[in-house]
């Protein structure tokens, strides 16, 4: 389910101004990663750079040109992880 534009804004914002909410997003987020990587393996590394951007103080990380912040790898990562838990789901289903 995409994030809306609001709610992006919001939990940047969040992140930014407050470490706790920061570190409960960080780990929110490190709870999906497992399930997350067997539907989309190539978010390995888009991982690795939302683990730094988290882990900078805010607003010190350098983006390049393109590049996705933590919210935008976190709306990929809950993405995958919800499509992820709908493959598990459809494949322990016992209606075919």
């Amino acid at each position: 389910m995409p994030l809306s534009d609001d709610k992006k804004i919001e939990t940047r914002d969040r992140n930014n101004r407050d470490s706790d909410f920061r570190d409960e997003f960080l780990t929110s987020a490190r709870n999906m990663y497992m399930k997350a990587l067997k539907f989309e393996p190539e978010l390995a590394g888009e991982i690795d750079r939302f683990e730094k951007i988290l882990g900078a103080e805010p607003g010190s990380y350098e983006f390049e040109e393109g590049e996705d912040d933590e919210i935008g790898i976190f709306e990929r990562l809950l993405a995958a992880y919800d499509n992820q838990s709908l493959l598990e789901e459809k494949a322990s289903s016992t209606i075919n």
